[in-house]
C-alpha cells in the first residue's frame, strides 16, 4: 500500500515525534444524533499524548450509540506516537475520518488519517512533512543514538500502515527539503497514495 511511504524518514514523512513550538489540541464531540445513529468526534491543532488520549475516550463513548462515526481532523502535526495511537483506535472502532475544506492535516496527523476505514481529505488540506526532532532533547545525543532513535520510529510507523492496510506497494518519492517545508497533496496524489477513498480491502 502507497501510504507505507510514510514511516520511510529519509523521504518525506509525519512531522516531529514532539512538535514542542506548537500548544497542543482539543478534542470535542461534534454533531452527535443518537436517534440517527451518526455522531463524531473532531480534533482541532497540535495532536499530543493528552489529546490523543481523551479523543480515544470520546470514540469509545459514543461508538455504541452511532452506526457512522466520522473522526474530523484539523491539526499541523505534532507527536508521531500520539497520531499513531489515534489512528489504530480509529481503524478498530471502523471509522471513517475525514479533512474538510477550510482544515488541514499536515505532518504526524496523516498518521491518524490513515487509520480511517473511510477518507475524506480535500485536496491541498494534507501536507506531509520530513521527520523533524526536538533540538533540546536531542543536542545531548551522540549521532548514532539519534540515528537509532530516528530507525525506531521510522519502524514504528511502518508496522502501523501495514497493519492498518496489509501489503506495501509503493514509497513516496525521496525528497530533501528542509523538515519545516510541507508537500501538499492534489487530489490525484491523495488517491495515489490512498489517503481519500475506502481503505483497499474494503
Amino acid at each position: 500500500m502507497c501510504l507505507l511511504g510514510l514511516a520511510l524518514l529519509s523521504p518525506l514523512t509525519a512531522q516531529s515525534p514532539v512538535d514542542q513550538q506548537v500548544a497542543e489540541g482539543t478534542a470535542n464531540i461534534y454533531n452527535l444524533y443518537r436517534d440517527a445513529r451518526v455522531g463524531g468526534v473532531e480534533i482541532h491543532g497540535s495532536i499530543g499524548k493528552a489529546v490523543a488520549s481523551q479523543a480515544v475516550k470520546l470514540i469509545r463513548s459514543i461508538r455504541p450509540d452511532v452506526d457512522a462515526l466520522t473522526v474530523f481532523l484539523s491539526s499541523p502535526g505534532g507527536d508521531v506516537l500520539a497520531a499513531i495511537e489515534l489512528g489504530e483506535e480509529v481503524r478498530k472502532q471502523w471509522a471513517w475520518t475525514a479533512v474538510d475544506d477550510n482544515e488541514e492535516c499536515f505532518g504526524a496527523f496523516v498518521l491518524a488519517l490513515a487509520g480511517g476505514v473511510r477518507r475524506t481529505a480535500a485536496p491541498e488540506n494534507v501536507g506531509l512533512q520530513r521527520m523533524n526532532f526536538d533540538q533540546k532533547e536531542f543536542a545531548s545525543m551522540s549521532r548514532d543514538r539519534v540515528k537509532q532513535k530516528y530507525t525506531a520510529l521510522a519502524k514504528r510507523v511502518q508496522t502501523y500502515l501495514l497493519g492498518s492496510d496489509g501489503n506495501a506497494k509503493k514509497a513516496l518519492p525521496r525528497d530533501d527539503r528542509p523538515a519545516d517545508k510541507v508537500r501538499l497533496l492534489d487530489a490525484g496524489r491523495l488517491k495515489t497514495l490512498e489517503l481519500d477513498g475506502h481503505r483497499p480491502g474494503l
